[in-house]
């Protein structure tokens, strides 16, 4: 097997075990946490926000952990961590039990995102990077669609047993992802200037301006993934008045949009050029998450599930449209800095959208105002370099 797709695996694994289990695992389990009065309604938001928040302790921390130890070990020991946040999640100790583990799975998905996808970007062959980056990202969606399609047979017998088939398919990604990482290489920065010869220090970091803009793309990306994050299956199972079973079957499309949106997202910009595919990908979601507060027919929710559910696909342009900004340079710094971002306007916007709706009570304005970020964020790629890539 190639290199390249050993890591695309890893870090598929790892997106899968943190992001697809992890994070988005948590959002289906909202109303049944609220229901068995495991949660107040108040509380079973901000453990979602604090989930969102500690994407930024841990963007931070990487190049710290970079220093210290191994890439690759640190990708291990990330993988073990996800899992065993899983498992903790199965003892019903309340806010503060349940809200430690998801800050840390938080923290470890960044720590993840960013190393993991650092390592597909840096050894996949130029014509690969498209591939690869969508290996990765299908974790995201397969982690979704496993949480989510024997939800409502394991809630009937108890949360334990939801947050138990979690850390079984859990279990299977760790093993995999540990296979991936074991004796890959550490990630090394450029070490001169072409034209010059000289040494680059790693801590250097150069953004272009191109560069800038996809932060700050990302930022308004984040905020708007915020409502279907954590209200999408409350909305329809408490909000619309649909059953559990409904907002299971909600979710699990979400993650069959996931794992489609990795494949059609990505080749559309190998069509159209990354630039216009991210504009193009960023103006479908904003109808996905604006549409089902307006007009809430089954068709609408269907379509806000799908299409929102593509959203990793994003990802894996904007990593291969970060890659291109740097040139030949590592995107690592770039990608950290787009880390950052994500967590930093998480935790604004999540704790913003979460006391909206616990004051108001109302899905639409958090729902609306996710939509409009999606919106801008169209707006800001739309003003990147257009080049086609050569």
């Amino acid at each position: 097997m190639p290199v390249w797709l050993r890591y695309a695996f890893g870090a598929q694994a790892g997106l899968l075990v943190g992001m697809g289990l992890g994070r988005f695992g948590y959002s289906p389990m909202i109303p049944a946490l609220i229901q068995s009065g495991t949660l107040g309604e108040a509380e079973a938001g901000y453990i979602g926000a604090l989930n969102l928040g500690g994407y930024v302790i841990g963007a931070l921390l990487t190049p710290r952990l970079r220093r210290l130890c191994h890439e690759a070990d640190v990708l291990r020991a990330c993988l073990v961590l996800a899992l065993l946040s899983l498992v903790a999640s199965i003892l019903p100790w309340g806010f503060v039990w349940l809200g430690f583990w998801r800050l840390l799975v938080g923290v470890i998905v960044a720590v993840m995102m960013v190393l993991g996808v650092s390592y597909v970007t840096r050894f996949a062959p130029r014509d690969r990077i498209a591939q690869a980056t969508s290996i990765a990202f299908t974790g995201v969606g397969m982690g979704i669609f496993f949480s989510a399609a024997g939800l409502p047979w394991l809630l009937e017998r108890g949360l334990a047993w939801a947050w138990g088939g979690s850390a079984a398919v859990g279990a299977v990604g760790t093993a995999v992802g540990l296979w991936a990482w074991a004796g890959a290489p550490r990630l090394e920065e450029p070490q001169a200037k072409p034209e010059t010869g000289d040494v680059i220090p790693a801590t250097v970091e150069r953004i272009p301006l191109d560069g800038k803009k996809l932060v700050a793309a990302q930022a308004l990306f984040s905020v708007g993934l915020i409502p279907h994050s954590i209200y999408w299956v409350d909305y329809i199972v408490r909000g619309l008045g649909e059953p559990m079973r409904e907002g299971a079957l909600q979710w699990a499309l979400v993650g069959v949009g996931a794992i489609l949106g990795t494949v059609v997202w990505g080749r559309l910009a190998d069509r159209i050029g990354l630039t216009a595919g991210l504009v193009a990908v960023f103006a479908a979601l904003s109808a996905s998450i604006i549409l089902p507060v307006l007009v809430p027919g089954a068709a609408v929710i269907l379509f806000s599930s799908l299409v929102f559910g593509s959203q990793p696909g994003s990802s894996a342009v904007i990593a291969s449209r970060a890659q291109q900004a740097m040139g030949a340079a590592s995107m690592v710094p770039l990608w950290r800095w787009m880390v950052v971002s994500v967590g930093t306007a998480q935790i604004v916007g999540g704790i913003g959208l979460v006391e909206l709706y616990n004051r108001t009570g109302d899905y639409q304005p958090v729902f609306l105002i996710g939509g409009a970020a999606m919106g801008m964020a169209a707006l800001v790629c739309a003003s990147l370099s257009w080049k086609r890539p050569d």
